[in-house]
């Protein structure tokens, strides 16, 4: 079997176990099997194409035609160096959510509905990472949309914070930033939906004004104007070519263009300001949150903004870089005041994201678009073992996530511990782990550019300040994992009776959490038990699609070796408070929290780190309730109000229809003799008018 049917499967089989679930799932429970075994089909497919595929392969088959503009789009797979690898990272986690979620959903009343709403979701990511074309990728990346929107409102009936007991009798009484009265699964899901569909209109925008400039150049003669090769090849032509529009032309037209596209990744990759949506997400069940927060929804920004790497010019990528930079930061600081577990999780994803795009936008010259990528597949694997571990805390708390609450659970959960454990070692980037490698590239990769932009002359601090916020970051990243991990598992159990009832998930589970522990180590990425030694397996994987000129290799050894020494320093300062505040010194730590809370002037800083930069008060104030609620209320008043509206004015043209239809009726009696004496009078009328 050829690598395109191989993918054909990874394709079929979950979108085969979604519509038998669909089906099925209030008749029986064993759905979960049928998408478990179609799971591990694919799983097995992506395995067999990643060790057997040595060169680009597609294959497509005509969709729609404009025979008069001679266009054909086009549907397919693609296999390529990135698509291949972001197919097995997709298929392998999926198995293994599916398999934990057996566990952690069991009994659940909607149970075999997870099943196939996830299936769905694979199938809809895939469909993603497979596109030959934008086009396709736009199809798969509303389905996505989709997706998320079922498994984020799985429960979707259940009442609001402010009117759930539970919530009110777990949360701490120092929470705040929530708006509780729509924090539930349904306004959640709403959330997301509506967020999305502010970034997919750039993304089709971006579509259209790409398929008009490439088709309308004069070399286009005929085909998918959308198709990767395409579009790729038609660059130099579209900054060449006298098109234009909003006074944009020539390489200002493909930034702009591209940067619309990137507004699409923007709001599924949960970059600032669009990134509000994403930690109400934590409202549907645990083990969704570990495939949304991995390898499919808000992996799919990034991986769209990799895969139309080509068509970013260099001022679309600073935009990309300072996007990152800011959502990086803003997210960490947010992360460091959360008191509960899920949403520390949810802004350490904002957070590395924003990573991500810190290092594609700082360019392929500098590094930027595989430190980028590297990224994107380790932080998949640790962050989905993450909230799996999130779920087994969760579970055995049942249902408390108050950080609070917890302590001492490394000895009544010594699995979950040492995986949640390495995977919190993992995002910290101590050498050794899967971080280390990737995210220090990408630190790495803006201080290049910081190099190269003062080797021209300009831009410096354009590229410095971004450097400097995700040098920030990591130190807050070392601090907020740090601490969640040590205050959860290490110390005394702050609820006896939580504690006492605390156990690991079933073997199963276990198994899951340590396979992907295991895979979050340097050496799986590296190929080498040195942490400090360059190069990988996957270094032809993570070679940029454009050729660039290679900075020589000392500069590059020395910018290395200068970001890692920085990047150690604020990992030990950050795990060095945390450790210190939690471990060491947990009273003083407590005093602190409290002095934080209370006196000014840090009241004034915790404050505003609470409420989430008031972001998203200020987008719910303006959007939700001024213009949604508000401009409701007034078209409602202007078309149905009691004045002076479009109610009264088509009431009042009934009306007076009405009065001149009785007065027509005076006339319209229906004998003869009364219309010609009418008839008489208007005459003798006409005459008496005349004669006078």
């Amino acid at each position: 079997m050829d690598s395109i049917s191989l993918a054909s499967l990874c394709l079929g089989a979950p979108l085969v176990a979604a519509v038998v679930g669909a089906v099925f799932w209030r008749k029986t429970s064993h759905v979960d099997l049928v998408s478990i075994a179609a799971q591990a089909i694919g799983a097995i497919a992506a395995l067999a194409i990643s060790l057997g595929v040595a060169a680009p392969a597609t294959r497509t088959i005509p969709w729609l035609s404009f025979p008069g503009a001679k266009i054909t789009f086009s549907l397919g797979i693609q296999l390529d160096a990135l698509s291949v690898p972001m197919l097995l990272v997709v298929q392998f986690l999926a198995l293994g959510v599916l398999v934990f979620s057996r566990w952690y959903l069991h009994n659940d009343r909607f149970y075999g509905r997870f099943f196939a709403s996830f299936s769905f979701f694979v199938f809809a990511m895939t469909a993603v990472v497979v596109a030959p074309g934008l086009l396709q990728a736009f199809i798969g990346w509303e389905l996505v949309g989709l997706g998320s929107y079922l498994l984020i409102g799985y429960w979707h009936d259940k009442a609001p914070a402010s009117e759930d007991p539970e919530y009110q009798a777990g949360k701490p009484v120092h929470a705040t930033g929530v708006n509780e009265s729509k924090l539930n699964p349904a306004m959640a899901q709403l959330k997301a939906f509506v967020v999305n569909r502010v970034g997919d209109f750039g993304f089709v925008s971006g579509l259209a004004m790409l398929a008009w400039l490439v088709s309308s150049l004069p070399g286009f003669t005929g085909g998918d104007p959308l198709a990767w090769k395409t579009l790729f090849v038609a660059v130099g032509p579209v900054m060449a070519s006298k098109a234009a529009f909003l006074g944009f032309t020539g390489a200002g037209l493909l930034t702009f263009a591209g940067l619309l596209v990137f507004l699409g990744a923007m709001g599924k990759s949960a970059q600032f300001p669009f990134h509000v949506w994403l930690p109400e997400a934590m409202q549907g069940p645990t083990t969704a949150s570990a495939i949304i927060h991995a390898a499919t929804m808000v992996a799919a920004g990034v991986f769209l903004t990799a895969r139309i790497y080509p068509l970013l010019t260099p001022d679309a990528l600073v935009a990309i870089q300072w996007v990152g930079a800011i959502t990086a930061f803003v997210a960490a600081t947010i992360a460091c005041v959360q008191w509960d577990y899920k949403a520390v999780l949810a802004y350490s994803t904002i957070s590395q994201l924003g990573y991500m795009m810190l290092g594609l936008g700082a360019g392929a010259a500098a590094g930027g678009y595989g430190a980028g990528v590297s990224h994107l597949y380790t932080h998949a694997i640790f962050k989905c073992m993450l909230f799996l571990g999130a779920a087994a805390v969760i579970h055995a708390l049942h249902g408390v996530q108050d950080l609070g609450r917890m302590g001492g659970l490394a000895r009544k959960m010594p699995f979950t511990a040492i995986a949640t454990g390495i995977g919190t070692l993992a995002i910290l980037g101590v050498p050794g782990f899967s971080a280390f490698w990737s995210k220090d590239a990408i630190l790495a990769a803006a201080q290049t550019k910081v190099y190269l932009a003062q080797s021209v002359g300009d831009g410096v601090w354009a590229a410095r300040i971004p450097w400097l916020l995700g040098m920030a970051t990591a130190a807050l990243t070392a601090f907020y994992m740090s601490r969640q991990w040590l205050v959860a598992f290490l110390g005394k159990p702050r609820d006896k009776h939580l504690w006492d009832h605390a156990h690991d998930p079933d073997k199963a589970s276990i198994a899951v959490l340590l396979v992907l522990a295991a895979l979050s180590l340097q050496f799986v990425w590296t190929g080498s038990v040195n942490p400090f030694s360059s190069g990988s397996w996957l270094d032809g994987v993570l070679r940029s699609p454009m050729a660039v000129k290679a900075l020589p290799h000392e500069l590059s050894h020395h910018i290395h070796l200068h970001t890692m020494g920085w990047t150690f320093a604020l990992l030990c300062l950050g795990f060095g408070a945390a450790f210190w505040l939690y471990v060491s010194n947990p009273r003083k730590g407590g005093a602190t929290a409290t002095w934080l809370r209370r006196d000014p002037p840090t009241n004034l800083v915790w404050q505003f780190l609470a409420n989430l930069w008031f972001v998203d008060k200020a987008l719910d104030l303006v959007f939700a309730e001024g213009i949604a609620r508000r401009g409701g209320r007034l078209v409602a008043k202007a078309d149905l109000g009691s004045g002076l509206s479009m109610d009264t004015i088509v009431d009042n043209a009934v009306s007076s229809a009405r009065w001149v239809g009785r007065f027509a009726n005076l006339f319209q009696t229906g004998r003869s003799l009364a219309y010609a004496g009418w008839t008489l009078l208007a005459l003798f009328g006409a005459l008496a008018l005349l004669l006078l």
